[in-house]
Order: structure tokens, then C-alpha cells, then sequence
């Protein structure tokens, strides 16, 4: 969709550079090939990260049953299987992508191609918070029923096309009409 499409001058948008974010969840019983990269070629990095669930999945024949990352050859595909027996479902992350070939400096949450970017980054947050952080805590954390949205000059704005927001409001509208549906109901009871 849209809404996943990369910001058209970067890295990501250039087919060429095969970038892919994936989250997988495997049900138990449930099996699946990861397909290789899409050019196939040799020079794509391609990352797996086991975030959750420990219930003995195989990776290519292999059990893993602890959290690790995986480096694997994105020539070639990935079998992914998890015992019907398994209690939870098993979530992984996979990255890829050809590299950049930049130099890469990273220093707590800032990734930049120098340590002087990364003093300058350090600089910038300690003058401005990058243009001030309007909530009262740095860590704030908004439900999820709140949806995408950004805030300038103290008015919120939603993107148009977001799945996630348009699937809370077509809620709202579903729990606003059965609240009238049950009303009428009841109006109409209460008038016998």
C-alpha cells in the first residue's frame, strides 16, 4: 500500500537495493518459505531476529528455542515450520537490504556517517529536542486506538490513507450505531 512506500529519494525506494522489513508470526502447525531476495543476487544483507515465542521453531530443519538473530543468505530461500504441539505463536524481524556502503557512526539512540554528526545530533536534542517535544514525558506512549498523527503548531493531523486509523474510526462508527441501535430498542420497549 501507500502508507508503506518508502520516502521517494531514499535508499528504499530504489528497487535495486532490495530493502524488505518483514514481521512473520508462525502459528503452531503453521509453516511457511521465506522467499529469497528479490534479485537474488549475492551483496544483500538479510537479518533474522527471533522476537517472541520459544516453542521449538525450525529454521531450515534447524530448532532454535532462544532469542538470537540469524544472518542468512538472502539467495536462497528460508523454510520456516513450527510444531503443532507449540503453545504460542513465534514472531520474528527480518531485515534486508544492499548496503549502503557509507560509513556508519552510532551512538545511543542517533546513527549518522561521523562522530562529529553525532556530537552535532547530541547538540541539536540538548538545544532544541529536535524543534521542542510537546509532551509532558521524553518517553511518551499513545495507545494504539489513537492512530498515526503528527502535531504542528499544537493541531493534530492524520494521514489520509492509514489503514490503522481508518480501521478505529469505521469502530467508532460500528459501537456509536450500536449504541443507537440499542437505544431505539429500548425506547421502543419502554414505549409498550
Amino acid at each position: 500500500t501507500e502508507q508503506n512506500t518508502p520516502p521517494p529519494d531514499s535508499w528504499a525506494a530504489d528497487p535495486e537495493n532490495d530493502v524488505a522489513v518483514l514481521r512473520i508470526v508462525i502459528k503452531p502447525g503453521g509453516k511457511m518459505v521465506l522467499p529469497r531476495a528479490n534479485k537474488g543476487e549475492e551483496g544483500v544483507n538479510r537479518t533474522m531476529y527471533l522476537l517472541d515465542g520459544l516453542d521449538g521453531i525450525e529454521v531450515d530443519g534447524t530448532v532454535v528455542q532462544q532469542k538470537v538473530c540469524m544472518t542468512l543468505d538472502a539467495t536462497k530461500d528460508v523454510s520456516l515450520e513450527l510444531p503443532r504441539e507449540a503453545e504460542v505463536a513465534t514472531e520474528f524481524l527480518v531485515l534486508q537490504g544492499r548496503p549502503i556502503d557509507e560509513p556508519v557512526a552510532q551512538h545511543g539512540p542517533f546513527v549518522m556517517n561521523t562522530q562529529q554528526e553525532i556530537r552535532r545530533a547530541f547538540y541539536d536534542y540538548q538545544q532544541t529536542q529536535f524543534g521542542g517535544w510537546p509532551w509532558e514525558r521524553d518517553d511518551m506512549i499513545f495507545p494504539p486506538e489513537k492512530g498515526r498523527f503528527a502535531l504542528l503548531d499544537g493541531k493534530e493531523f492524520r494521514p489520509e490513507d492509514s489503514m490503522q486509523q481508518k480501521a478505529v474510526e469505521e469502530e467508532k462508527k460500528t459501537e456509536s450505531q450500536k449504541l443507537k441501535d440499542f437505544d431505539e430498542r429500548k425506547t421502543a420497549c419502554d414505549g409498550k
